[in-house]
Order: C-alpha cells, then structure tokens, then sequence
C-alpha cells in the first residue's frame, strides 16, 4: 500500500511540474508579452492553425500585421499610427474597467474598419 501511495505522490508531482513549465514556457513568448531583439519588436501573437499565426511587429514606428507559415511570411496590413493610438486609448479604457482588448477583438475592428464604404 505505502508503494501505491508513494507512486501516485510522484505521478501528481511531475503532473504538477508539467503544468508549471507549460504555463511559464507559454508566458515567456505569449500574448501581451514584447519579445524585442534589436529594433523590431513582436507585440501580439496569435495562432491560427498548424504551423500558423499572426503577428503583430513593430519596427521603428511602422506597426505591420503579418502571416508566418510554413511557406514563408507575408504581410498582410500596415497598421497606421492612428489606429494603434486607438488601440492603446481602448485598452487603457478597458484596463480601467478590468478588461482587456484582446488581439483578436482589435484585428477584428481593423477589419471591419477597413470593409465601410467610403474607404480606400
């Protein structure tokens, strides 16, 4: 009996250890998290199939949305000035709130700004 309970002990504890290292792994690059090396800067990043996310880059002051995929990287939207101070505005609003504006939920806005008429 005390073999049993001695081995669920340890199966619980690297269950455990699994799940911290996952969940630090995870935050280490996840979303909300910059990963900056030299003068570009990856602001948001979202999965959305195997072997494809979208990322959302800053270099200097131009922000750009791009595809990764297996087949290479394409740019997809260049995020004007305005709309990220909007973003910012909306997030510091949500914050206040106890919310905040996931990369999604912005993407989603972009989209649909860019789909009203009278728009170039």
């Amino acid at each position: 009996m005390p073999e049993l309970l001695w081995s669920l002990f340890v199966v619980a504890a690297v269950l455990v250890l699994a799940y911290l290292f996952t969940k630090y792994a995870a935050g280490r690059l996840g979303n909300g998290l910059r990963f900056r090396k030299g003068k570009m800067t990856i602001l948001e990043q979202m999965p959305v199939g195997r072997d494809q996310k979208l990322l959302l880059v800053q270099i200097g002051d131009t922000v750009c949305l791009l595809g990764v995929a297996q087949g290479g990287i394409t740019l997809l939207e260049k995020i004007s000035q305005e709309t990220l101070d909007q973003w910012k505005q909306e997030e510091a609003g949500q914050e206040e709130l106890g919310q905040k504006l996931s990369f999604q939920e912005a993407l989603k806005k972009v989209l649909e700004q860019r789909k009203k008429p009278g728009r170039p």
